[in-house]
């Protein structure tokens, strides 16, 4: 028997994106035949990579925004690059499953799946139907396209994904569709819980400078905060505009340090350094309000104690394995208290809680349920 084809769609650069890579390596390992598209090669031993390219000339920009505005969706979506591109290279090749991430492949997977009469998982990563509700111009170009991209594509999903039960809520309530929740758990990692000393307690946020995240109220948290804390921002350059000016908030302060990003797979080991884990997310949007993002899983196998505003999701694991503080508003002030009010003695337990919560919240389960999905749907298979 023959093993089963997989094509793993994402537009991003796979080896830098934790979710994806997962899926890739964890159905590699399992015996699958891969086939891995995106920006970058995820650089995993065994599997086929198509690379692609989202570039786009200014003149291609504007008839796009002109296609959108005027609700012409699907002569926008087929004649982008990406998209083309996609096509073109998939033209001559045969998959029992296609794994779409994100609602920029969904289409895509569909018109594959038009020809193969292929399975297709879709991974929604978030909510896309509210994912930049905050931005003006995204409300006015892009938000009628996607909810007319799922109302039009959705009933050709299999089966489907997302991070987190506030937000494949809203998919049942909105789509009639009803998701598998498969969170964005890191690795488990064999660490030890570390406190440095009472009088240097060390904080450490990482991630993008995206701006709707307001990572500029982490860094006004400290001129609250007494001259035990010190912050380091670990951050991607996402946004170079935004970052400047985060680096220039940084520097008229001594307790805030900007600090270059490590690769991945090097991030729960190096923060594992650090004390607290911190992480204020204004609910900006309907994605940020319901964020439970990979850093709160690696804060957790680091063994850090947590610090976060009252961010639902975030909140209920730190809740149940009584691993921080959490704020009462989003307001920096109102962290910085909590913060103030620690002591050595609750950092360390705090730590420890940290350690019996990472022997549940890692990628395991995750895996599981990935595996166990694609064999519902794709049931035959030589395993290793």
């Amino acid at each position: 028997m023959n093993k089963k084809n997989i094509l793993i769609i994402s537009f991003s650069h796979l080896k830098n994106d934790p979710r994806v890579f997962r899926q890739i390596f964890n159905l590699q390992i399992q015996g699958y035949n891969i086939t891995a598209m995106g920006l970058s090669n995820p650089e995993i031993d065994n599997i086929t990579f198509i690379k692609v390219d989202k570039t786009e000339n200014l003149a291609f920009k504007l008839i796009f925004a002109f296609c959108l505005l005027f609700h012409l969706y699907e002569l926008y979506y087929w004649n982008l690059r990406i998209i083309k591109q996609s096509l073109k290279k998939t033209k001559n090749l045969n998959f029992d499953l296609i794994i779409a991430n994100d609602l920029d492949t969904l289409a895509l997977a569909c018109k594959i799946k038009s020809k193969t009469n292929c399975k297709i998982l879709y991974d929604a990563h978030e909510y896309s139907p509210k994912e930049h509700e905050d931005k003006l111009i995204w409300n006015i170009l892009f938000k009628d396209y996607i909810n007319y991209t799922l109302l039009n594509y959705i009933s050709n999903v299999d089966k489907m994904f997302t991070v987190c039960e506030g937000i494949a809520q809203e998919y049942e309530k909105n789509f009639n569709i009803n998701p598998i929740v498969v969170t964005n758990a890191t690795e488990y990692c064999d660490i030890l819980p570390k406190l440095n000393n009472d009088s240097n307690i060390k904080l450490i946020h990482h991630g993008g400078s995206i701006r709707s995240r307001k990572i500029e109220n982490m860094i006004l948290m400290m001129d609250y905060l007494d001259k035990r804390f010190i912050l380091d921002l670990m951050l991607v350059p996402s946004d170079k505009r935004y970052h400047k000016k985060l680096k220039n908030l940084a520097n008229s302060r001594s307790n805030v340090k900007i600090i270059d990003p490590v690769p991945m797979k090097n991030i729960v080991n190096f923060i594992s350094s650090y004390d607290i884990g911190l992480y204020i997310l204004e609910p900006t949007n309907f994605n940020n309000g319901m964020a439970l993002p990979n850093k709160i899983f690696e804060f957790i196998q680091a063994r850090l104690a947590i610090a976060i505003g009252p961010s639902p999701e975030m909140k209920k694991i730190v809740k149940k394995y009584n691993l921080g503080v959490i704020s009462d508003d989003y307001n920096a002030k109102s962290l910085a208290s909590k913060l103030n009010s620690l002591n050595y003695t609750d950092i360390l337990k705090f730590k420890s809680s940290a350690d019996v919560a990472a022997k549940e919240l890692n990628s395991e389960n995750n895996v599981n349920l990935i595996l166990n999905t694609v064999k519902e749907l794709i049931p035959s298979n030589l395993h290793n």
